[in-house]
């Protein structure tokens, strides 16, 4: 369970980077509207910011999921 967990997050986060990106290049990369703060649409570029906090954590949680621990016998998951 805990792997189908952070593969939705693995793939939230590249979703959210994505349409960040894609939402940005609409703008023209256009960082006017990210001081406005009466806005109530979110500027892609914090939405590429909330994707990319995501995409961090979980790349390390996989990272410490392969990774054995001090006695080499079974995943840190697995304890």
């Amino acid at each position: 369970m805990r792997q189908t967990i952070r593969y939705l997050l693995l793939t939230l986060s590249f979703a959210l980077i994505t349409y960040g990106v894609l939402a940005w290049q609409q703008i023209d990369f256009s960082l006017t509207a990210l001081t406005h703060v009466g806005t109530r649409d979110f500027h892609p570029v914090l939405v590429m910011a909330i994707g990319l906090g995501l995409l961090t954590p979980t790349i390390t949680d996989f990272i410490g999921a392969q990774s054995l621990n001090s006695n080499n016998e079974k995943p840190r998951e697995a304890l």
